[in-house]
C-alpha cells in the first residue's frame, strides 16, 4: 500500500492524472524506434541531467526476491499502441503461453493517438497493465515511479545488453538505473516511386547522394511533370512528424535538439538552416505544405501516386508494403553537413505495482530473446534492438529491400529529451513552435530563437 501511495504522489506531481495528451509531432516510435551510440561516424549527446536522484533508492526499495512460479496459472496484461504490430504480438504472445503455461498474456490494444492518454489515466488510478510499450518517456515514468527499476532482475538473471544497440540500452535507464528491456528503433531513409521517374523521365537516385543532388532531383521532377500536366509533388515530408521530417533535417545540417549543457539547440544556426531548406522546399512547391500533409498524410500522397519520393521512417514502412505498390526503391538519406538523423528508441517496461512482477519479468525476458527479436524482424514491424536480428528487418519486405534503413543505422544518434519534469510541456511547445514556422506564422529564425528560449524558459521554471 506504502508503494501505490508514494506512486500516486508521484504521479500527481507530474500531472500524469491530468494530461490529456495532445497528439505529438513525434510519431511513435514508436518511436522510436538507434544503431549504436558508441560508432565512430555518430554525434553522441547525452539527454539533460535530472534534478533530483531518486532511482537508486526506489531500486533498493523496490528490489525483487527471487522466486519460483507458484504452479497457478496467472493472468498479466500486456498494453501496445500498433495494431499491425498487434498481429505478431499475439504471435509471440502465444509462444510464451506454450513455453510458459502457468502464465497467461491479456493484450490490451490501444490506438497511437490515445495511448499516452489513456496510459496515464491508467497509471495514475494503479491500474495500467503490466508490461507496455514505452518509448523515449522513460525518465518521465521512472521519476513518476510507474516504473519499475529492473537491475536486480537482470543482475540475478544474467541480461546481456551487448546483444542489443547501445543507444537503446542507454535510453532505458534514468539515473543510472535500467528500468526498460531494450525492443527496437527507428530508422529513416528516402523511397522512391521508379515508375514514376521512368515515366518523366529523369534518372533516380542512389545511395551516396547529397542534399544538393536532391533539391536538383526535385526540380527536374518539377519541370517535367508541369510539362506533362501533371500535379504530382517531386518530395514528400511528413511535416507534422518530428521524426519524419524536420528533425532528421534538422541532424543532417548538424543540429541538434539540445545541447551538451542541457539548453534548447534550436536557436543554433545549424537548426535554423535545417529548418530554412524545409521552407525552402515548400517555396518552390517540390513538397505539400504543412496543412496539405495534415489533410493528407505523406504515405498517402506517395501511395496514391502523387509523391515521387517521400522521407520514410521505419514506423511507417508496413504502410507501403501493405498497399503493394510496384517499383518503388529505398535508398539512405542524402547527406547535407552529415547523413546523421536521431531515431527514438522502443522499451518494454513494467508496472511498479504489478501484483505479478515475476512472471512480468518472465514476459519481458522473452520478449527480449532472440527468438522474440528474430520474429519481429522477419515480421517487419519493428527495427529489432538486438544487433543479430536487425537483418531479418532488411529482408522481410516483399515490395523493397529494407536494406538502407538497417545500413543508416550507423549515422544515428540517441533520441534526447527534456527533464522529467518539463517532458510534457517541452513536447507541447516544439510541436506548436515548429508547427508556427512550417506554416509562416513567423519567421524561422525568429521563431526558432523562440522556441529555445520558450523551452529554456520551461526547464529552468521546474528546477
Amino acid at each position: 500500500m506504502k508503494k501505490r501511495e508514494k506512486s500516486m504522489k508521484r504521479l500527481a506531481a507530474l500531472g500524469l492524472s491530468l494530461i490529456l495528451g495532445a497528439a505529438s509531432l513525434a510519431g511513435c516510435g514508436s518511436k522510436p524506434s538507434a544503431g549504436s551510440s558508441d560508432d565512430a561516424s555518430a554525434v553522441k549527446e547525452e539527454a539533460p541531467a535530472a534534478q533530483e536522484d531518486t532511482a537508486s533508492a526506489q531500486q533498493e526499495e523496490e528490489a525483487p526476491a527471487s522466486q519460483e512460479a507458484s504452479g497457478e496459472q496467472v493472468t498479466i496484461t500486456f498494453s501496445l499502441w500498433d495494431e499491425i504490430q498487434s498481429v505478431v504480438y499475439q504471435e509471440l504472445i502465444d509462444k510464451f503461453e506454450e513455453q510458459n503455461p502457468d502464465i497467461k498474456v491479456e493484450m490490451q490494444l490501444t490506438p497511437w493517438d490515445q495511448y499516452w492518454t489513456k496510459f496515464d489515466a491508467a497509471a495514475g488510478a494503479n491500474q495500467a497493465a503490466d508490461v507496455f510499450f514505452m518509448n523515449t518517456r522513460v525518465p518521465k515514468y521512472a521519476e513518476a515511479g510507474v516504473l519499475e527499476p529492473l537491475d536486480s532482475y537482470m543482475e540475478r538473471d544474467g541480461f546481456d545488453f551487448d546483444l542489443y544497440a547501445p543507444s537503446i540500452v542507454k535510453n532505458g535507464t534514468y539515473n543510472g538505473v535500467h528500468y526498460t528491456v531494450p525492443k527496437g528503433t527507428d530508422s529513416v531513409a528516402v523511397m522512391l516511386n521508379t515508375g514514376l521517374f521512368d515515366k518523366y523521365g529523369v534518372t533516380a537516385p542512389d545511395n551516396g547522394w547529397t542534399w544538393d543532388d536532391m533539391i536538383s532531383i526535385c526540380k527536374e521532377l518539377k519541370e517535367k511533370i508541369s510539362a506533362a500536366g501533371d500535379s504530382v509533388y517531386p518530395m514528400a515530408f511528413m511535416l507534422n512528424s518530428a521524426n519524419g521530417s524536420w528533425q532528421p533535417v534538422v541532424y543532417q545540417f548538424g543540429g541538434r535538439v539540445f545541447n551538451d549543457d542541457g539548453t534548447s539547440g534550436y536557436s543554433s544556426q545549424e537548426c535554423i538552416t535545417g529548418i530554412e531548406a524545409l521552407i525552402g522546399m515548400i517555396d518552390e512547391g517540390l513538397i505539400p505544405d504543412y496543412q496539405m500533409i495534415s489533410d493528407t498524410s505523406a504515405e498517402e500522397f506517395f501511395i496514391s501516386g502523387q509523391a515521387c519520393m517521400i522521407y520514410l521512417p521505419t514506423f511507417s514502412s508496413q504502410k507501403i508494403e501493405q498497399a503493394k505498390m510496384e517499383n518503388v526503391k529505398l535508398i539512405r538519406l542524402p547527406e547535407a553537413d552529415s547523413q546523421t538523423f536521431m531515431a527514438s528508441n522502443m522499451h518494454y517496461g513494467m508496472n511498479s505495482i504489478s501484483e505479478h512482477k515475476e512472471e512480468a519479468w518472465r514476459f519481458l525476458q522473452y520478449l527480449a530473446s532472440e527468438e522474440a527479436n528474430d520474429i519481429v524482424g522477419q515480421r517487419g514491424i519493428d527495427l529489432p534492438a538486438r544487433i543479430s536480428s536487425q537483418s531479418y528487418y532488411a529482408s522481410s519486405f516483399k515490395q523493397f529491400d529494407g536494406s538502407a534503413f538497417v545500413d543508416g543505422l550507423e549515422y544515428v544518434v540517441p533520441s534526447v529529451s527534456a527533464p522529467a519534469y518539463a517532458s510534457d510541456a517541452v513536447s507541447a511547445l516544439t510541436n506548436e513552435g515548429i508547427m508556427a514556422v512550417l506554416t509562416k506564422q513567423v519567421g524561422v529564425k525568429e521563431g526558432m530563437e523562440k522556441l529555445a528560449a520558450d523551452i529554456n524558459a520551461e526547464i529552468e521554471r521546474g528546477k
